[in-house]
């Protein structure tokens, strides 16, 4: 029996068949829903795995969906690039702190010098006789010297020949076994806060003025002309407690020579040091110059400036007849240092 269009389309006939839609769509949805408890027990597996110290097999996955599976495949893999990226960064941080104690232990060339194997008395009595430019370029040249260098025994020997040479006073108080540390906590802070003169140079000064060239029949310079005259003085002070002063043209870089050779302009004196203060007398082939310096604490370095105070001359080589003074304007010596005097 055939069924009307009305019937076919009736409201009866639509219910069901929306249910029937219904009911497969969920079919379709369960079938496709993942396995949550089955993950969460994979992944609290493959953490234990981890913290274990020796590798467990594997246990038999449960069952479940394939989609499931293959993460937990994919966790398994990275927990294991993890270990090994781990493994090789603990390699290459201690090959790398390796190389940096060998790059240590390289930075100081004379490691495996035969010098330094002495014991370290050995090496402090020979630094003992070293003067003190000697001394801080010996404790600049490796550890193991400056380690030894610090002794304050070295220190006391530095002061106790540096001194006494400067200061008539101190000399007479080391002669009598006098000479002490008093207000300096340690020989060191003696050898570096005490002003004193350096050795191993000396001290120059630039001096320049202008003046009228004197005209005469032999003279090619042209009237109207300004002259500078340029000169130096040098004092290159001695460790015996004399001092070689000279007035010459040639700069510092060519006066050492000069002044070692001691040619007839340069002249030797007496100096000593007064707290910090330099006082020098110089007899000449026609009188005696005097001079008072101070020490300047200015300025990077130490003792290595000297300023001109007072300047004046007596008549006679004797320290006899009428006194000059000449005028100052607190000048500057500075300190070349040269090892060739």
């Amino acid at each position: 029996m055939s069924m009307s269009p009305a019937e076919a389309t009736s409201p009866r006939s639509r219910a069901h068949r929306d249910a029937d839609e219904e009911a497969l769509q969920a079919a379709l949805l369960a079938s496709v829903q993942r396995d949550f408890l089955a993950e969460i027990l994979q992944a609290e597996e493959a953490r234990q795995r981890q913290q274990q110290p020796q590798p467990q097999p594997p246990a038999s996955p449960p069952q479940g969906p394939t989609v499931a599976l293959e993460d937990v495949t994919v966790a398994a893999n990275l927990d294991d690039d993890e270990e090994l990226l781990t493994s090789e960064s603990s390699e290459q941080l201690r090959v790398q702190e390796d190389e940096e104690s060998d790059d240590d232990d390289g930075n100081d060339a004379n490691v495996d010098h035969k010098l330094l194997n002495f014991a370290e008395y050995l090496l402090l009595d020979i630094l003992r006789y070293l003067d003190e430019d000697s001394v801080g370029s010996c404790l600049s040249a490796c550890k193991r010297l400056q380690h030894v260098g610090r002794a304050d025994e070295l220190f006391e020997t530095l002061c106790r020949r540096i001194f006494p040479a400067q200061n008539p006073r101190v000399a007479a108080a080391a002669a009598s076994n006098r000479f002490a540390l008093r207000r300096f906590r340690t020989w060191f802070d003696m050898f570096r806060e005490r002003p004193r003169v350096r050795h191993n140079g000396f001290y120059w000064l630039r001096i320049s003025y202008y003046k009228k060239p004197e005209l005469n029949m032999w003279s090619e310079v042209t009237p109207g002309t300004i002259l500078q005259v340029v000169y130096y003085r040098y004092f290159s002070f001695q460790r015996d407690g004399t001092v070689l002063y000279g007035m010459l043209f040639k700069p510092p870089h060519e006066a050492a020579a000069e002044l070692r050779e001691r040619r007839k302009d340069v002249f030797v004196g007496r100096y000593h040091v007064e707290r910090d203060e330099v006082f020098v007398s110089v007899p000449t082939r026609h009188n005696v110059v005097e001079f008072r310096l101070a020490i300047s604490k200015r300025g990077r370095g130490k003792n290595v400036r000297l300023v001109l105070g007072e300047h004046y001359s007596f008549s006679e080589p004797d320290r006899t007849g009428w006194v000059d003074y000449y005028h100052t304007n607190e000048e500057e010596f500075q300190y070349y240092r040269s090892w060739n005097l």
